[in-house]
């Protein structure tokens, strides 16, 4: 049981080391869009400062959410053999959907949290 855990950490691990360079892609690039379309938003200093200030925790949090959610997903796949795969899409996006950089237009309230746009 010791060597499949070990097996499954390494295989944890290799994963989000060969996807690290991606997410970071990813997220700056979705937040050259979210700021591109969000340009005539004023925003104070204080504001930068903060959105940068939370992008140090809350980048690498997204990143494991996401990297968990997308495990759970694979295992509720094999588990019921495809059958569940709705769920297993749900729990993927939970973790993966939305900003994974936050701007200072987040931070100042000028952007509406998901859940109140839908």
């Amino acid at each position: 049981m010791r060597d499949a855990t070990k097996w499954v950490c390494g295989l944890l691990v290799t994963l989000m080391a060969l996807t690290g360079p991606l997410l970071s892609r990813a997220a700056v690039v979705q937040a050259a869009e979210l700021s591109s379309s969000a340009a005539d938003v004023e925003v104070s200093n204080a504001d930068r400062v903060g959105a940068g200030v939370l992008n140090v925790a809350y980048v690498p949090g997204k990143a494991i959410v996401c990297g968990l959610g997308t495990v759970a997903s694979a295992v509720v796949m094999v588990i019921t053999l495809g059958s569940a795969y709705r769920a297993a899409v749900a729990t993927f996006k939970e973790g993966c959907d939305g900003p994974w950089v936050l701007t200072p237009e987040h931070v100042a309230g000028k952007i509406p949290p998901r859940d109140e746009i839908e």
